[in-house]
Formats: C-alpha cells, sequence, structure tokens
C-alpha cells in the first residue's frame, strides 16, 4: 500500500518579510507551520508554491538504499 506524501494537506501563504523580501508559509497537518524565506519577489513565492504542490501531487517521495557490491 503506497503511503501519501508527508505534506499532502499543506497550506501555503505568502509572506511579505520586514527586510523587503517574501516567503512562503508552510502548514502541514499535525505540524508546526514553516517558513521558506530568500525569496526575491511575490512571483518566486507562487512559483515556489506551485512547485511545492506539483511535488506532493506526484506522490511519496521515495527513496532507494544503495548496497555497494563487492568488485571480483
Amino acid at each position: 500500500m503506497t503511503k501519501p506524501h508527508p505534506h499532502e494537506g499543506a497550506t501555503h501563504r505568502i509572506l511579505e518579510l520586514p527586510d523587503g523580501t517574501f516567503g512562503v508559509e508552510v502548514s502541514i497537518p499535525e505540524s508546526n507551520p514553516t517558513k521558506v524565506t530568500g525569496l526575491s519577489d511575490r512571483a518566486s513565492g507562487e512559483a515556489w508554491i506551485s512547485r511545492h504542490q506539483r511535488q506532493v501531487a506526484a506522490g511519496p517521495i521515495v527513496r532507494k538504499l544503495f548496497r555497494h557490491r563487492e568488485h571480483l
């Protein structure tokens, strides 16, 4: 059974920061909100949100474990 992406159900909010840059507040259910900062403008924030939403929609994060094989 496939597990959902850990950020499924996240909400996003663009923030204008005191230094004139922008950020995105990401609220994930059952987790404290986190901020992504260092974005130059609102459009960069919107682009970041779109990328994040596409990643979440693509499904769970799959990490492969690699085993080192001995060379004969």
